[in-house]
């Protein structure tokens, strides 16, 4: 069970990855959230996790501590992941140019095992952030 929700939160990354996730990874936006959650420590230990992994160079080393590090919330604050979750990725949406793609993220959270109707509900509400965000822009 863990192999697959490992295996969810690469395929997160991954879908993710394809926006510019990484340069959001290391801005002090980033940091400011980590801060306020209290996860600075989680993120610097796979960060250093990562950096020590031979085989990961550039961009794989920030995608890979990310993967590590949405593991670790889910694992110890599970009650409270889809709103750091959601809350990173509006933080997140705020420096990027479009919009996040929603409907592609819903599977992966089904796969974690979050009933449908919060999975509707905290994408509604990043919906409704992103949307507000791109009006101020």
């Amino acid at each position: 069970m863990d192999d697959d929700r490992s295996q969810t939160f690469r395929e997160l990354t991954a879908l993710l990855g394809a926006l510019p996730i990484g340069d959001y990874l290391v801005s002090e936006d980033f940091s400011r959230f980590l801060r306020n959650h209290d996860l600075e420590d989680a993120w610097n230990e796979y960060l250093v996790l990562s950096r020590d992994k031979p085989d990961l160079y550039g961009d794989s080393v920030i995608k890979n501590a990310f993967s590590l590090f949405l593991s670790h919330i889910f694992h110890r604050r599970r009650e409270m992941f889809l709103s750091l979750f959601s809350g990173l990725l509006a933080d997140f949406s705020r420096g990027i140019p479009c919009t996040l793609p929603v409907d592609d993220i819903k599977p992966f959270l089904l796969l974690l095992g979050y009933p449908e109707a919060a999975i509707d509900h905290t994408l509604f509400s990043l919906r409704v952030r992103q949307k507000a965000d791109a009006q101020t822009r």
